[in-house]
This record gives C-alpha cells, structure tokens and sequence, in this order.
C-alpha cells in the first residue's frame, strides 16, 4: 500500500511539474506566431529615424496633413528595441523579444502563486489568463505594458502582506515605462487604489475583518506613498517633457467628448461586451468565463478580503469593458486576485474537491483532470504548429509561427508604387498608412495611419465621410489637399466602400493597380497619363490568372487570394469579373461557399434563375447561416415566380434578424409592384438601420416618383446621390450632366 502511494506521489509530482512545462510550451507557441500587426511598421521606421538621429522626434515626419504637428511619442522606446532586434534577427528578433516579454510576465505570476501542492489550478489559471491575453501577443507596446503591470501587482502583493520585496525598484520601472507605452499611467493607478483602500479600512466600517486584512503600518503607508510620489514624477523623465507626462491625460480624455466616435471604427476600440453578444458563448467567451471566476474567488475568501483588492478588480472590470484593448489588463489583475483569494481561502483552512474526497477518488480525479489539461490545451495550439499559408504566386507554403504574414500587407502594392513615378500627394486608408510609412518614408509621406489621436476627432470624421463615399467630403479633401491618386487597401468590410465605388465608377479615376491587398486610382490627368495608358486595369472584365493545379497538388490549399478578390469585384457590383475569380475558388473547393454565393448573384444578374437558385442553394448547404445567402435567395425565388416561397422566407429572415438592413430592401424590392405603400414603409425600415445605404434611398425614390410624389422623389435620389456620387443612373433621375 506504502510503495503504492510512493508511486503514485512520484507519478503527481512528475505531472505537476510537466504541467507547468507544458505550459510555458504553450505559452511560447502562442508568442511565436507570425507578425501581422498593422502598426509595426510605423514603430519599426520611427525606430530608424530614432537610432540613426540620436534622438525622438518631437514632431510628425511622416504624414503631409499634420503639417509637422506636435508629436508625444510615448512609445519611442518600444520603438528604438523592436528596431534592434530587427536588424539582428529579422521578424524572427521581434518575435524573439516578444517571447522573452510575455514568458517574464506569466513568470512573475507563476512564481507568486505555485507552492508545492497547487500545480493543477495554478496551470489552470495560468492558461485562462493566457487564452484572454494572446491576442494582444501582435509585436505591440502593450506586451510591455501587461509586464510592468505583473510586476507592479507581484511588489505590492508581496508588500501589503509583509513580505520582503523590491518596493524601490517601481519608479525606476516606471521610467521604463512612461516611454515604452501610454497606459504607464495604470502603475501609479494600481498604487493608489492600495492607498486609498488603506484610508477606508481606517475610516469606514467594513463587514467581517476586512479593516485588518493587510493593514500597512504608518511606516509602511508612508513608503507606499513615497513610491506613489517616484512614480508620478517619472512621467517628466521623457523626450517631450511636460507634454509627455501629461499624455496619460490625453488618453484618458479620448474615451470621452469628440474622441468617442473613433472607437465605433477601431476594432480594438469596440466594447467586448454588449447587449447583443452578453449570452453569446462565441464572442469573449474566455473573458466571460475569467469575470464569473475572478467574482466567485472573493466569495471563497469573503471574511478575509483585502478592499484594496477588491476594489482594484473592479476598476480593472470597468476598464477592460470600455474597449476589447483592455481586455488583457484586467485579465492580468484578475489572475493575482484569484490566486490572492485563494491563498486566503487556504489560510482560513478551507478545503477544496481533491481534498475532502477519499484517496482512490482523489487519485482518479488528479489523473482525469491531468489528461483534461494537457489535451484540450494541446488542441487549441496545433491550430499554429500545423497551420500553414499557401501561397499562389510561387506555389509555396509558410507556417503560421515565426517569420511574417505577408498576405496581411499589400506588399506587392506597395512593390509597384516604389518602382514607378506616381504623384507625391495620394490618398491612402488607415489600415495602409503605418506599412506605407515603414515601407516608403521617406520617399513618401501619408494621408493617414493608425496614430488616431495625433490627426484628431475631427479630421478623423472627414476621413470617415470620405470612405463612406459622401461626395462633397471627396470632393473638398480633394480639392484641399490637390490628390492625384488613392492607394487603398481591398477590404469589403471596411468603412472606405463608399469611396471605393465612387472611384471606380468615375470617369475622372482610372485604376492602374488591383490585386487581393490593394488598389491603386490616379486622376486621368496629363501627369498620369503614361502610367494610365501602360497599367490601365479594366475592373468590370477584370480576368484573374488560372493556378496551375499540378503544381498546387492534391493537398488542401485555401484560395484565400482569389476569395479576396471575387469579394472585393461582388462589392463593387462587378459580377462577372467576381464570378471568374469564383471559379477559379471552386476548382480549387468545389463546395466554398462564399464562391457560391458569387456565382449564384452573377447568374441572377445574368437572369438565368434556375442556375443562381442551384448555386444559392449549394451555398446554403455549405453555410447555412448565411443571412446575405438566404435573403438573396428569397428574391431568386421572385424572379423564379415563386412568390409564396420568396414571402415566406423573407419574413422568416426578418423574424429571427429584426435589425437586418438588407431583407427589409429585398422584400421591398418583391412587394413593390403590387404594394408601394408596403414597400416604403420597408425602405423608411431599412433607412433606419442604415442611413446612409444610397441603394435603399434610390429605391424608394423610385416608388416615390412611381406616385407622382417627385418632390420627395427627388429628395431621396439627393441622398442617394450623396452617397454614391458617381451613379450614372441617379444622375440622370436628377437631371445631372
């Protein structure tokens, strides 16, 4: 019996220590994943300039609208490293310091939580925080940022409950910090919060024993104060000085007034948790998940909890959901406050499942949750050891770690701007301009990129009437800024869809540029007119280059490029040139859905029916949850006289998707010759939810004139005009030559 418990106590020891090996396995395989970040570019290039001039710059160098405004570069640090390491290693470098950063993040929380007989829920709480941090791992300023707040929370932990610790050692990490990332400000905050929870356990009347949970002595609280001060005054050790240390008041200041509308645009600037998604076990569902136990942690520890704790977790909550940027911060502080609660928890001798069960059923459990624990984690992690991207231009592959993403750049866009004459003042996107910056300065400079409270609310408005294609807006930027030409990225689902057709449906713009990243317009003027004559690409016949299948083999490739662009050409209402790309998609997989689509949108504008219907309907077998897929073939089943089936899907749409813009269109589009007055009141329905949609105003402009009502006719054509200011058609309903 003896000798089998030695066994199995071996056993438990080699697995506790496997598990934590295994974890920062995990860890470095999530670390290592390629560069995709946007904004690095423009990090590596100011790192250049840094390194090559000896010092920041205090300026915008990069952007011809700023017209060398004021620049607080409270990340040229972070800058100046990932510039290094690039010169040494490559991409691989910057993904190198990205690993050593996190790995020392998770090691200050592994080593202020595990003891001897904790392994299985210190892995478990390790990879949840993980799961809830990796996607900010993108070569970022914040991997420092989740750092020094792991390092400030491991000193005042270690502190507050008496133990020895570098509490000096802050405000020298503080400097560090003020100028490798603007959320520095969250490490003097984290201070503050143990400050002001020490003055509550001292003035109000807290339940159970929290007045004397870690209570600092005088002493102690004047030495927390005393760092607190070090801390602050560390935000004036910075390039811009005064302006530098008050940039924590910047960011604060831009999730309110004017600088609130950005985060609507920004993805990262979006809310985690909403209405919409609170229930959703698809969006955050991780965080989610961390919130619930992070919560129940200070119930396991209720008689025994330190306010400052408490009240730390909250702020952080409150934080994370502002923005999903956030997210990761709070992850950081939930973890040590689990770990926190739990080793109060231990203290008062409360006992956990493995504990109150009897040997055999412990042993049984260990085993089980061990096999749990290495394989669920496991699986997650062969989605980047064994994913790999195919690349088409030279029938090559690349693995999803290490190196860079290159189809996530418009690389050979770029290639082509930098070996021909184009015009120095273009347009570019905001997704274009920090790659345009790192690969093109100082030959060229932007129209924008991702440096959102440098350029302001306000020009950040007109950037986004721009791109939704407002005519007036496109027309005054032009006119201010004297354009010759637009450089923008391929995204249907980005906000610049308005100036995307505007531009290619204009007589003024020619493309000379397409591929599945980028597009490139100039202004049909005499300066352009060789590279127009020579690279002129005709979108509407647009034909792609057929793969050679022999060499692509008869391993799974994803058509990602050809994808790309049959989205890109649907957008654009180029249904032929999408159809050809989709072709070329289902030679490659045969049962690709979003192709189907294509190809069944190509037929119904073609009028051949039965054919759009067989393509919808295998579309909708691949992907049945396809709402743009589904809505279309209620209007298929229209043009097929199948009205009853046309009605009753369109309504089943409208009845589990109330907010969905595009079936009230379509069902206006089948009901309006036999119900106009039904048929506005979709259009006015569908306006609602998508203002701006030119389609959905033309269309009731039509119904409108339809009843002799020509004034508001005319009204709702303006408005569609508005939007779609190069629209032949609506030109001619409005009398515009």
């Amino acid at each position: 019996m003896r000798s089998l418990e030695r066994i199995n106590n071996s056993a438990q020891f080699i697995l506790n220590r496997l598990l934590i090996v295994f974890f920062f396995g995990l860890l470095i395989i999530y670390g290592s994943r390629e560069v995709a970040d946007l904004d690095l570019w423009l990090h590596l290039k100011t790192g250049e300039v840094i390194v090559r001039a000896g010092s920041a710059p205090l300026y915008d160098i990069f952007s011809y609208t700023l017209n060398h405004k004021s620049w607080v570069n409270h990340e040229w640090f972070f800058q100046v490293l990932v510039y290094i390491s690039h010169n040494l290693a490559s991409f691989d470098g910057i993904i190198l310091l990205q690993n050593i950063v996190i790995v020392a993040t998770f090691l200050l929380l592994l080593l202020f939580a595990l003891n001897k007989k904790n392994h299985v829920y210190v892995f478990t709480i390790l990879y949840l925080t993980l799961q809830t941090v990796a996607y900010r791992f993108t070569i970022r300023p914040d991997i420092f940022s989740l750092f020094f707040l792991a390092l400030y929370l491991s000193v005042i932990q270690k502190f507050v409950s008496g133990k020895p610790t570098a509490l000096w050692l802050l405000p020298l990490a503080q400097v560090l910090w003020v100028n490798i990332h603007g959320f520095a400000f969250t490490g003097p905050a984290v201070i503050l919060t143990y400050l002001c929870g020490e003055l509550i356990k001292r003035s109000a009347r807290l339940p159970y024993d929290w007045k004397n949970v870690n209570l600092l002595t005088d002493r102690q609280l004047r030495q927390l104060f005393v760092v607190f001060l070090l801390s602050l005054l560390a935000f004036f050790i910075n390039p811009a000085g005064l302006n530098g240390a008050a940039y924590p008041l910047s960011v604060l200041g831009s999730i309110s007034g004017k600088g609130k509308m950005v985060f609507q645009y920004i993805q990262e600037l979006a809310k985690p948790i909403t209405f919409k998604n609170i229930f959703s076990s698809n969006d955050f569902s991780v965080y989610k998940f961390f919130i619930l136990i992070s919560l129940f942690s200070f119930r396991m520890n209720l008689k025994k909890i330190n306010i400052s704790d408490l009240i730390l977790w909250a702020l952080f909550l409150g934080f994370s959901l502002l923005a999903i940027r956030n997210v990761a911060y709070f992850s950081i502080v939930a973890a040590f406050m689990i770990f926190v609660n739990i080793q109060g928890a231990e203290k008062q001798g409360k006992e956990f499942i493995l504990k109150r069960s009897g040997p055999s059923l412990k042993t049984a459990l260990f085993y089980a949750m061990a096999v749990f624990l290495f394989y669920y984690p496991f699986k997650g992690a062969q989605v980047y050891l064994k994913g790999a991207r195919y690349n088409f231009d030279d029938y090559t592959q690349k693995s999803f770690l290490w190196g860079i993403s290159a189809d996530r750049y418009p690389k050979k866009a770029v290639d082509f701007l930098l070996t021909h004459k184009f015009p120095e003042i273009m347009f570019n996107d905001f997704n274009s301009g920090s790659y345009l910056i790192g690969r093109a300065y100082p030959k060229r400079r932007v129209f924008i990129d991702g440096r959102t409270e440098l350029y302001g609310p306000d020009f950040f408005s007109n950037y986004i009437a721009v791109g939704e294609g407002k005519k007036d807006a496109i027309e005054k930027t032009i006119k201010k800024y004297a354009l010759k030409g637009f450089f923008l990225t391929c995204n249907p689902r980005d906000v610049n869809n308005g100036l995307l057709k505007y531009l290619a449906y204009s007589a003024k713009w020619k493309t000379v540029y397409f591929d599945e990243s980028a597009i490139i317009f100039l202004e049909d003027n005499k300066e352009n007119a060789e590279l127009i004559k020579k690279y002129k690409v005709n979108l509407k016949g647009w034909r792609p280059i057929f793969p050679d299948l022999l060499k692509v083999g008869i391993s799974f490739r994803y058509p990602s490029p050809y994808l790309a662009r049959a989205r890109f050409l649907d957008m654009l209402g180029f249904y032929k040139a999408a159809f050809r790309e989709a072709k070329i998609v289902l030679s490659l997989m045969p049962n690709n859905a979003e192709a189907l689509k294509y190809a069944s949108v190509y037929y119904l504008e073609e009028r051949n029916f039965l054919e759009a219907y067989k393509n919808a309907r295998n579309s909708l077998l691949a992907n049945p949850n396809d709402l743009e897929m589904r809505t279309k073939l209620a209007l298929i089943y229209y043009r097929m006289n199948e009205q009853d089936k046309a009605m009753t899907l369109i309504d089943s749409i409208l009845k589990k998707s109330p907010k969905y813009a595009y079936a009230y269109y379509t069902k206006a589009l089948i009901i309006r010759e036999k119900n106009i007055k039904k048929g506005k009141e979709l259009l006015n329905q569908a306006i609602k939810i998508l203002p701006k949609n030119p389609a959905y105003h033309n269309l009731l402009g039509d119904l409108l004139a339809q009843e002799n009502n020509k004034t508001e006719a005319k009204k709702e054509w303006g408005l569609a005009f508005e939007y779609d200011g190069s629209n032949e058609e609506i030109k001619k309903k409005l009398g515009i030559t």
